[in-house]
């Protein structure tokens, strides 16, 4: 319910009937033309994504990039072990993982590691939980330093910022800020 009124991809239809019936597709994507044996589509947040291999390589593709689709008469004979589920999961854990390009050093109170599970993203938890030392010192894998400073202050007093000083600053910055706030 979250995805809007968009209607299906015009792709979505021949890439279906390409699934159910092991067919192999010609098609244009981002201005390139493959040739892929289809396994399988997946909807996520609205999108339609379809998992294909092309030559010996399991991919994703946004349904929403192809152009025109040829279903070939063709057809390819599945890996046997292949199991869409896993694979998406898998591979959105992969994308997940590749978002968190920079690091934070905070120190939680016993209330703030209690939080971590609520505020850390769920694809750095684990790092941050197994760095997590006996004075409260985590280290978190974030996305961005703006997308760090809306987890921290999540914590409110829970939290210190160790690292890096600029976000220790915004941080600061905006304690002050909530102070004279509540002061009036």
């Amino acid at each position: 319910w979250f995805a809007g009124d968009a209607p299906p991809p015009a792709a979505l239809s021949a890439l279906a009937r390409a699934v159910w019936n092991d067919r192999r597709v010609r098609a244009r994507y981002k201005d390139r033309v493959r040739t892929l044996e289809p396994y399988g589509l997946v909807l996520k947040g609205g999108a339609w994504y379809l998992a294909a291999r092309l030559g010996s390589r399991f991919l994703i593709f946004r349904v929403h990039r192809f152009g025109e689709v040829d279903v070939l008469a063709e057809t390819f004979d599945r890996e046997p072990g292949f199991d869409l589920a896993a694979f998406w999961a898998e591979r959105s854990a992969e994308f997940s993982r590749s978002l968190l390009r920079a690091e934070i050093t905070l120190r939680l109170s016993e209330r703030g590691r209690r939080m971590l599970r609520h505020v850390a993203d769920p694809a750095a938890l684990a790092d941050a939980l197994a760095s997590l030392g006996p004075d409260g010192t985590v280290r978190l894998a974030v996305e961005s330093l703006e997308v760090a400073f809306s987890q921290v202050l999540r914590f409110g007093p829970e939290a210190e910022v160790l690292e890096p000083p600029e976000l220790r600053a915004m941080a600061a910055e905006a304690a002050a800020r909530t102070a004279a706030l509540y002061q009036r």
